[in-house]
């Protein structure tokens, strides 16, 4: 996954930054801001994180996005 895979997977799963940044327990944004500019591949484990959100929305601890 890109970066633009990774911004439109938030928009898709209707995440703000904050609150993406939040649920994947990063210390700040600017690390979430960097990868969605990367055209670099996004680290393994973060991929798999996305699929878990998107797959089982009960693993979701932000509230206020759309669960699923």
């Amino acid at each position: 996954m890109t970066g633009a895979e990774l911004k439109a997977w938030r928009a898709r799963n209707r995440y703000r930054q904050v609150d993406l940044q939040r649920e994947l327990e990063l210390g700040s944004r600017s690390t979430l801001s960097a990868w969605e500019a990367s055209k670099e591949p996004l680290p393994r484990t973060i991929v798999l994180a996305l699929m878990a959100l998107e797959k089982l929305p009960e693993a979701r601890q932000i509230h206020g996005v759309r669960a699923g």
